[in-house]
């Protein structure tokens, strides 16, 4: 069963498919972004994508990261674990090519919403989840991906200038996504969107 939205809501809402939230360094978005998943599967809403957690490193250590499918709960470790001596932290390839696995088969399940953990680095220079994003967007899928602020002109020039935005609050990334799924069944029924 999914929840209805205020029509006043759904108005001030962007009549896109992807719910950008930007962030910086110091309000990660990952707690929240849990949230709203939680939230939106509550409702009945069938969610699916990557989410992410984990402790930032200092300048001795690496951080902790891991890569969760929020479909299965199957969670790996998205850092090289590459030794106390070890400077710096670097994305396992191995790892970052099994959350891209994952995000394939979320496509292919068509859920009613999308998360995808980041437009990062990796993805700024053509690699990491890139096309598993433009994937997202050519079928369709209302997608939420976080976005850190210093890479929003690569973002822009990647997914242009039609998205929406959303700060880190999750009644307005839940408005987002309802009314997104709001607009797709309108436009399934031939109405407007």
């Amino acid at each position: 069963m999914r929840r209805a939205i205020h029509p006043l809501q759904e108005a001030a809402l962007p009549k896109t498919s992807i719910c950008t939230v930007p962030y910086d360094r110091d309000n990660r978005p990952d707690a929240m972004l849990q949230q709203v998943v939680r939230r939106l599967e509550a409702g009945g809403l069938q969610v699916r994508g990557l989410l992410q957690d984990g402790q930032p490193g200092t300048t001795s250590t690496c951080a902790t990261l891991f890569l969760e499918d929020i479909g299965t709960g199957r969670r790996i470790q998205a850092f090289e674990q590459r030794g106390a001596a070890a400077r710096g932290c670097r994305l396992d390839p191995a790892g970052l090519a099994e959350s891209a696995g994952w995000v394939r088969e979320a496509i292919a399940a068509q859920p009613d919403v999308l998360f995808i953990n980041r437009f990062g680095h990796q993805e700024a220079e053509g690699r990491g989840l890139r096309d598993e994003i433009a994937a997202a967007v050519v079928a369709g899928l209302p997608l939420v991906i976080a976005v850190n602020q210093p890479l929003l002109p690569k973002w822009h020039t990647f997914a242009g200038e039609g998205c929406s935005f959303a700060t880190a609050d999750p009644e307005r990334i839940e408005a987002w996504c309802l009314g997104a799924l709001s607009r797709a069944a309108r436009q399934q029924q031939g109405g407007p969107a």
